[in-house]
Order: structure tokens, then sequence, then C-alpha cells
């Protein structure tokens, strides 16, 4: 339409429009219509955006590191970059300039140079491990870089996501780290064998305290048991001593009584003789009594007639006297008796006390 076109743009973008030099209107998220033919449309990126990158770098001790991260930027100045690089679209808003290639690329650049920087002063095992220190760096460097304010740019953010060896190196690294893990494994090994080693030690000696305590109180209880039985012993011995004192006052007055029995006894033997001699005197007396009582009867007797005698004799005997008397005097004249024949009551009733004789007689 005679060279005049309508541009709508994003809230994002920033709309720089030229005509002879002069920048006639700008802003963000403009639309207008133009004159094509005598304007040059710029339309600059407002949004944050991210830019990765991933290079090789060396280390301190020359050996290489792959570097992997992201910087995130936004414009501050529109002008001032639409100025420093091409960002010119055509009426369709395409962009025919390339400074949105060229500026990622001179960003990582700087980037590049300020870790090298960096990294230059720096061996591998450190540079490993240094991502965040790195960071810090790399941030304070790049907001205070004369490129990034010369592009009127604002970096916004900056991370590093990845800083690993060459596979060679790598291998290396884990080989070593391994063989260190191994023995810090092996000293938390022996560390441990030895704390327990220690704690076996301290249990020991624990237990040796506990015995010698035990073997002290031990000693101490049998001393008080050798006290106990040292006083048993005295104790007994002090009624040994009262019972031999005892047994010997015992033994002394058993002693005195038997001698107080043998004095008694020659007492009673010296009472006995005399008793004896005394009954025996009157034994003699009792014997001078009968034979003067004898003798008198003799003389009583020798006044009496033969058959007078016989008969007080005949009166004084039983029965059987009468049989022997007369089996006697069988035997006696026993020339003149050709047989004698004893019945078997006679032999019952001489054998017997109850005889019938005896019983006849009793009659």
């Amino acid at each position: 339409m005679l060279g005049f076109h309508f541009i709508k743009t994003r809230p994002s973008d920033y709309v720089l429009l030229y005509k002879s030099g002069q920048i006639k209107r700008e802003g963000p998220g403009l639309s207008f219509f133009y004159y094509a033919p005598s304007a040059n449309l710029v339309i600059v990126p407002a949004e944050s955006r991210d830019t990765p990158f991933i290079y090789q770098e060396a280390t301190a001790d020359f050996q290489s590191v792959d570097i992997q991260g992201q910087i995130t930027w936004r414009v501050a100045d529109a002008r001032r970059l639409a100025a420093m690089l091409d960002f010119s679209v055509d009426r369709f808003g395409t962009a025919t300039g390339d400074g949105s290639e060229k500026l990622p690329v001179r960003l990582t650049n700087l980037v590049q140079v300020v870790l090298r920087e960096k990294l230059q002063s720096t061996n591998l095992r450190d540079a490993l491990t240094s991502a965040a220190e790195l960071v810090s760096f790399a941030r304070g460097r790049l907001k205070e870089a004369e490129q990034i304010q010369e592009l009127g740019l604002s970096v916004l953010d900056f991370a590093i996501l990845k800083i690993s060896p060459t596979p060679e190196i790598a291998k290396a690294l884990e080989a070593s780290t391994r063989e260190n893990l191994l023995k810090e494994a092996d000293d938390a090994i022996y560390q441990r064998r030895n704390f327990a080693v220690d704690q076996e030690r301290k249990i020991r000696e624990n237990e040796l305290q506990t015995e010698i305590a035990v073997e002290e109180k031990n000693r101490e209880i049998r001393e008080q048991q050798m006290n106990v039985e040292i006083a048993v012993e005295e104790k007994q011995k002090d009624l040994e001593e009262a019972k031999m004192a005892a047994q010997k006052a015992v033994e002394q007055r058993r002693s005195e009584i038997e001698q107080l029995k043998i004095d008694a006894g020659i007492d009673q033997e010296r009472k006995r003789k005399e008793l004896v001699a005394i009954e025996s005197e009157n034994e003699l007396a009792r014997a001078r009594t009968r034979a003067e009582a004898l003798r008198q009867e003799f003389q009583a007797l020798n006044s009496l007639s033969p058959e007078l005698l016989e008969a007080l004799i005949h009166s004084r005997m039983d029965s059987r006297d009468f049989i022997a008397k007369a089996i006697r005097d069988l035997a006696n004249n026993a020339q003149k008796v050709g047989n004698l024949n004893l019945s078997p009551d006679l032999l019952h009733s001489l054998l017997h006390a109850e005889g019938p004789f005896e019983q006849q007689r009793q009659m």
C-alpha cells in the first residue's frame, strides 16, 4: 500500500524506528504504521535470555578440563546495543541483521576469558571442586566488565553446571581417589580396630580393677574371718583351759572321793573284820552252846533205856526212813535173804515226797 506497513511487536521487544539516521519512535511492544522506503526498523529483544557455553581450558598444572554452564542476561540499554550490533528487521518483522548471532558469541568469549584467568592459577584437583568459587569470581568480573557495559547489557545470573577432566585424567583421578578411599577405608578399619582394641583394653582394665577390688574385698573378708577365727580359737582356748581346770578340779575331787572311798573301804574292811570276828565269836559261842546242849541231851539219853531211845528215834522217822532202814537191815543180812521184790508203787512212793505210806502216816 504505497510503502506503508503496520508493525505489531511483543511486550518483550524494544522497537526503534530510524529515519534519516534519527530515531523517530522507540519503546517496548509498540504497534504503528511506518513508511518502509524511508525508514529502518530495529527490534532489540528486551527479555532475559540464557546463553549456554561449553569449552575446554587448561589448569595451572597443564591439565585440560571441560567447563559447561550458562549466563543469563538482559538488555539494559537498547539504544546502546542497537548502536553496537545490527538487529534490523524487514517489514514482516523478520531479522535481517546478525546481532542475535553475534551477541551470544561475544558473551561466551568474555566468559571464557574471565574463567581462563582464574583457571590458570588453579590446579586440576582444585579446579574440579571450585565451581562455586569460579561462579563468584565470574559474576564479579562480568558485572564490572567494560564490554558488558558498552553493549548495554545486564548480567542477571551466571552458573557452572559441570567441570570435568578428560577421560584419561578422570580414570587416573578415579584410581587415585579410589586408592585414597580404600586407604581411608583401611584407616577407618584400622581406627575402628584400634578403637575396639582400646575399648577392649579399657574393658580389661576395668575388669582387672574390678578383680583387684574384689580381691581386696575378699582379703578384707578373709582378714575379718581370720580375726573371728583367732577370737574363736582364743575363746576355745579359754574354754579348753576352763575345761581342763574344771576337769582337773573334778579329777582332784574324784581323787579325794576315791581317797575317801578308800578310807571308807578301809574303815568298812576294818569294821567287816570286826564284824567277822564278832560273828566268829558268836558262832563259837553258839557252837559251845549247842555242844553244851548236845552234851546235856546225851547225858539225858544215857540215862534212858535202849528201847525208849529206839522208840524216840522211830517217832521222828517217816515211812521212807523206815523202808530205808529195813532195806539196810536186809542188806546186812543178805546171806540169809534169797529173793527181794520191790513193787513199782513202792519205788514211786520212795521217789516222791508224798507216797501212800506218807499219806497213811498223815492220816
